[in-house]
C-alpha cells in the first residue's frame, strides 16, 4: 500500500506577518494554520503575492491543496486564479474546462449592483 504525504505544517500554528494584510479582517494571531486551512488557502490562491503561493505550497500537501479546489475553490474563486491553480496542480483539462465555464457563468454580486 502506498505512504500517504503528510502535511508540512510546521510547529507554528500561525500565519507568518507578512500574510497578514491578507487577513486584515481577523486577528492574524487568532489564525491556526491547521483549524483554518480553507480560509488561508482560498485567500492566497485569489490575492497572495508570489511569496505567499510559495508559503502556500511549502505548508500545505497537494492533497489539501487539491481537495480545496474540489470542495471549494472549484466554487469560488475568480476563474483567472481558478485556471492557474487547476493548471499548477494537474486537474485534468476536462474537468478544469468544466469548472472554468461554470466559474464563467457565475453571477458576481458586485457586477450586478448599481448606484443611483
Amino acid at each position: 500500500m502506498g505512504k500517504k504525504k503528510k502535511s508540512n505544517l510546521t510547529n507554528d500554528f500561525e500565519i507568518p506577518g507578512f500574510l497578514y494584510p491578507l487577513f486584515w479582517e481577523y486577528e492574524p494571531k487568532d489564525i491556526d494554520i491547521r483549524q483554518h486551512a480553507t480560509l488561508i488557502i482560498g485567500r492566497i490562491m485569489e490575492r497572495g503575492s508570489w511569496a505567499a503561493m510559495i508559503w502556500l505550497q511549502k505548508t500545505y500537501s497537494k492533497a489539501q491543496i487539491v481537495s480545496f479546489l474540489e470542495k471549494k475553490g472549484k466554487h469560488t474563486l475568480p476563474p483567472r486564479e481558478l485556471n492557474y491553480w487547476t493548471f499548477i496542480y494537474g486537474i485534468s483539462p476536462k474537468k478544469r474546462e468544466k469548472w472554468l465555464k461554470d466559474a464563467m457563468e457565475r453571477t458576481d454580486v458586485w457586477n450586478t449592483r448599481y448606484s443611483r
